[in-house]
């Protein structure tokens, strides 16, 4: 893909992984085999500094997301819990669809096409051409302003991002056999 992910959007997506295997991430240290000139000490030491350098990093990520407005603080009870915010949802279903494409694009070709149909009304324009855009920046040709059509497989991510921003009635995504396809639609790709 030629876009590159800017700061805060890994930044975003590394939480969310951290987060979702931060229980795994925490049980599974097990300490170098013994080495010559190294005892346990030594191996605990190095561990609390790289815990240490992986908690103030994780400040500072929490810090850049809280400026950028992807996560808020909310009290709840005793205890101060991040949250995502609307913006932050978004944004993390956004890159987890580009990051779900990038995944295909390295995948051999199941010699399928997907077609994604929309008819999103003239009063929500802004999410019409915000989703033209998306597919644009991530390989879908354009068949007709509201068809595109790609040799990658966009589901499960983007049923998501159209399920939070409850525009699924207006999507249709369609699975097509390329046996019949015209040589004309095999030049705007080369999967």
């Amino acid at each position: 893909m030629k876009s590159k992910f800017r700061q805060f959007q890994i930044v975003l997506l590394q939480i969310y992984a951290g987060y979702r295997e931060l229980d795994h991430a925490l049980a599974s240290y097990n300490p170098r085999s013994h080495t010559p000139g190294w005892d346990a000490t030594g191996y605990a030491e190095d561990a609390r500094k790289y815990a240490k350098r992986d908690i103030k990093r994780l400040h500072r990520h929490i810090d850049y997301l809280k400026r950028v407005g992807y996560v808020e603080r909310v009290q709840e009870g005793e205890e101060q819990l991040l949250k995502l915010t609307a913006k932050g949802k978004y944004e993390l279903l956004r890159l987890r669809f580009v990051e779900h494409l990038m995944q295909q694009k390295k995948e051999l070709w199941d010699r399928k096409w997907w077609i994604v149909i929309f008819d999103i009304p003239e009063q929500m324009k802004k999410y019409r051409n915000f989703f033209r855009l998306l597919l644009k920046k991530n390989g879908f040709k354009m068949v007709q302003r509201s068809v595109w059509i790609t040799p990658y497989n966009p589901r499960p991510y983007i049923n998501d991002l159209l399920v939070y921003l409850r525009l699924s009635k207006y999507f249709e995504i369609i699975e097509a056999d390329c046996d019949r396809c015209s040589p004309a639609l095999f030049k705007k790709f080369k999967p």
